[in-house]
């Protein structure tokens, strides 16, 4: 659980097939998702956000953010995810999607519950018809479920 998990998936990442990402984000950019969202991004996804924007790698898709996109466009996307999820769904205003496991779970940044380094848990969830129901928690922050992610991919391929 650390931010050097996190450094170490963003060094790691680049050797998985099909390695993709976006181009980092401007710090205004990153203030304008904090407002829609109503969330103070922690360490961790900041860096991601500025340094990385998204990531993609085979068969894996690790949202970034676009706080102006007009497109309507959900995937990829955290910011246009949860605000159409929060208004359709209810969503928890403090779970940010960012990975689809293509099964009706999705992996949601969990600003509820911090750590002691103030970084958000990561939980699998789903929309059960009346409410999204917590699964499971599967990372204890950003930078350890990035990190198992690539390990996982880099061992496969």
């Amino acid at each position: 659980m650390s931010y050097q998990n996190l450094k170490k998936a963003v060094e790691l990442a680049p050797n998985c097939k099909y390695y993709t990402t976006s181009e980092g984000k401007k710090d205004e950019e990153i203030r304008e998702a904090e407002k829609l969202l109503d969330i103070k991004f922690s360490k961790q996804c900041s860096y991601f956000y500025k340094n990385i924007g998204y990531l993609s790698f085979f068969g894996n898709e690790i949202y970034g953010i676009d706080p102006v996109s007009e497109s309507g466009d959900l995937e990829g996307n955290s910011v246009a995810y949860a605000l159409n999820d929060r208004k359709q769904f209810n969503l928890p205003k403090e779970w940010i999607p960012i990975y689809n496991y293509e099964d009706g779970r999705m992996a949601y940044l969990d600003y509820s519950h911090l750590n002691p380094e103030k970084e958000p848990r990561i939980i699998i969830a789903m929309y059960v018809g009346q409410k999204y129901e917590l699964i499971e928690v599967i990372a204890e922050d950003f930078g350890d479920f990035l990190l198992q992610l690539v390990e996982v991919q880099l061992r496969n391929q």
